[in-house]
């Protein structure tokens, strides 16, 4: 059993020095209070966004221009993965990021959730990585 304790406990130390900086060990609570307030949505091809996406107790409102369009959210904290799954968007068309209501209504993996940084990541139905990248406003 001796023979064995050095590799456990370097086991131990790999796995919690390589958890210590991971965000997404945070509980719901804490992720929904990072999450909660106005991100600026960033195009791939330009940093003159005029999408604005404000989250704040369940309810996702998304501005552009002229335009509003609501859903809601909830927080799913895993061990190893958090999400933001995004309902209830009914409109017809497309956003300005060229989203529909279906492309938004799953479930978004939190790849970065961080300072005024957000980077969500999800497959859509027709297998496609979709992301949508944000700045805090």
């Amino acid at each position: 059993m001796k023979k064995y304790l050095p590799i456990i406990a370097a086991f131990l130390m790999i796995t919690f020095t390589s958890c210590e900086n991971n965000d997404l060990l945070l509980s719901e609570k804490k992720l929904e209070d990072n999450l909660e307030k106005t991100w600026k949505y960033l195009y791939a091809n330009s940093n003159d966004s005029q999408e604005r996406w404000t989250f704040e107790n369940g309810v996702v409102t998304l501005t552009v221009a002229n335009q509003v369009y609501t859903g809601n959210y909830q927080v799913d904290a895993k061990f190893s993965k958090a999400y933001v799954n995004l309902s209830n968007f009914t409109y017809a068309g497309t956003t300005n990021s060229g989203m529909t209501a279906a492309d938004l209504n799953r479930a978004w993996t939190i790849v970065v959730l961080k300072d005024n940084v957000l980077y969500l990541s999800a497959t859509d139905t027709r297998g496609a990585i979709r992301s949508l990248e944000y700045i805090g406003n």
